[in-house]
């Protein structure tokens, strides 16, 4: 039970700072990446 808890608080920092990369990096980086894959 213990685990299970440590497991989903360490899923949720895990998506927070990865969300926080994203919203900082696409604005410059992304427009140009998505124009290139599209």
């Amino acid at each position: 039970m213990q685990e299970n808890t440590k497991m989903t608080a360490l899923l949720r920092v895990i998506s927070l700072v990865v969300i926080s990369v994203v919203v900082i990096i696409i604005p410059p980086c992304g427009a140009a990446l998505g124009r290139g894959k599209a």
